[in-house]
Formats: structure tokens, sequence, C-alpha cells
């Protein structure tokens, strides 16, 4: 026992500051951002080396580079004005959780419009350097509007 509690109490020595909703929320507002800027990189680096994506109805993508080959696809499919909103967070030492909504719009090659309102889940891993990263996501669609 004693053992454990002094691991623990290491594993945490450089995170001893509380986590708040807005730290755990971070990760999936620069996810938003990124997607908007059209940069595929900088959302793949918001993931762990061997994190999984289980997308909706798609097989699961694990791994950052694989990760980033899905976003550029979607960022060359025409998406964008991406947005998330937190519902709910919640942590435990360094790993946590986000639960959300996001709303994003893909514009197809004649020009249509089709915007998405959907729900998520992120596990979130806390790193070394104090930011969070996530470790799986998933999400599904409510339903599909057309503008």
């Amino acid at each position: 026992m004693i053992g454990l509690s002094v691991l623990s109490s290491c594993n945490n020595a450089n995170n001893t500051k509380p986590v708040t909703a807005e730290d755990l929320s971070q990760m999936n507002i620069d996810f938003a951002k990124a997607l908007n800027n059209k940069d595929a990189v900088a959302a793949a680096n918001l993931y762990t080396e061997d994190a999984t994506e289980l997308p909706p109805n798609e097989a699961p993508i694990t791994g950052r580079d694989k990760i980033q080959q899905y976003w550029q696809a979607a960022i060359d499919a025409g998406t964008f004005n991406v947005s998330v909103a937190t519902t709910a967070t919640g942590s435990n030492g360094d790993l946590g959780y986000e639960v959300g909504r996001y709303e994003l719009s893909i514009k197809d090659s004649t020009g249509k419009i089709t915007t998405e309102h959907g729900k998520y889940i992120e596990l979130l891993k806390r790193e070394k350097d104090g930011k969070w990263k996530s470790t799986h996501g998933i999400w599904n669609v409510d339903k599909l509007a057309l503008k």
C-alpha cells in the first residue's frame, strides 16, 4: 500500500493544480480551431500517439498519423464552421473526460451545405507538460439539416 501511495504522489507531483472544466475542454476548443484553420496536423497533435477515434458508421482509427489522415480527408471534403460546447467534465489524477455537443458544416463540390449536429465524448490523459490530450474519442450525429 505504501508503495502505491508513493507512486501515485510521484505521478501527480507536477500536476498539483486542481483540474477545471476549462482545462478538460481546451482540447476540443483547440481541435475545432484547428479544423476551422484547415490544419489537420494541429488537430492530430491533440491526440496521444496511440489514440483511437471511433467515428460513426466507420472502423476505428488508431494512431496519430491515421487520425491526421482522417481529419485531412474531412477538411478536403469541405468541413468548415466547426464549433463545440462542453456539457460535462470530470477527472481523477491524470485521466479525464469531456462530454459535449458539436456542430459542423460540410460544403460539397456542388456548393450544397449540410450542417451536422451531434454529441461526443473524449477520454483524456494529462501529459507531462500538463496539457490534456485525447486517448479515445467517439461522436455521433443527432440530425442532418440542409441549408
